[in-house]
């Protein structure tokens, strides 16, 4: 790993453990999780697809920090409804 792989593992490693202890910094790490993911989604990131997006793979419906595929059932796409 390089340093940048380091840093980021690291700070991940620290956020799980806050996130776990306690729900309010859960709840506040999800909220920028989420408008991250997005603009990462937005760009490709995760795939044309989004099927690489650690919420879940949107080829399977969509996702959210609020619906994380293996945690919750999927939300249809409003066409789907």
């Amino acid at each position: 790993m390089n340093k940048g792989q380091k840093r980021t593992v690291t700070v991940l490693k620290r956020m799980l453990k806050m996130a776990r202890e306690n729900p309010e910094d859960a709840q506040a790490f999800s909220d920028v999780l989420e408008e991250g993911l997005n603009e990462l989604a937005n760009n490709d990131c995760f795939g044309t697809e989004g099927q690489c997006d650690p919420r879940g793979d949107f080829r399977d419906g969509r996702w959210t920090m609020d619906r994380v595929q293996g945690v919750d059932t999927k939300i249809h796409d409003e066409e789907e409804e």
